[in-house]
């Protein structure tokens, strides 16, 4: 799984074999190590409950992020094997604010290779 934060947007990308992991019932996690033996961790987890009732979830500690999916409405993605699917859901985290989220499942076929230009920062001589 990969994720992104942009403005108020979480956005996770999830290939095929983790939709198939997510549709067996088990959750999706993303552990990032962090300086001082911390992580956080990014956790996509299918629910039996329905949407209208209460299947979508986004908790938050300073640990990390639990974001929890209807299992019916991730049944919907996959269906194709060349387009990337989303599903998106918008949770307030202020009375004026909210936060997209984004889950999108990573077609079969595998996009053609791009070129990335690799900048690594001079670090200072000690």
């Amino acid at each position: 799984m990969d994720v992104r934060f942009s403005g108020q947007a979480l956005y996770c990308q999830i290939s095929r074999a983790e939709l198939a992991t997510l549709g067996s019932g088990r959750s999706v996690d993303l552990i990032v190590s962090l300086p001082r033996h911390r992580s956080f961790r990014v956790s996509v987890r299918p629910s039996a409950m329905s949407a209208d009732h209460g299947g979508w979830q986004l908790e938050s500690d300073p640990t990390g992020l639990w974001l929890t999916i209807p299992h019916a409405e991730l049944q919907q993605l996959g269906q194709t094997e060349t387009f990337a699917e989303r599903l998106m859901r918008d949770f307030p985290v202020s009375s004026s604010q909210k936060i997209q989220v984004i889950l999108e499942a990573e077609p079969e076929a595998q996009p053609e290779e791009r070129s990335v230009i690799e900048i690594t920062p001079h670090e200072p001589s000690e």
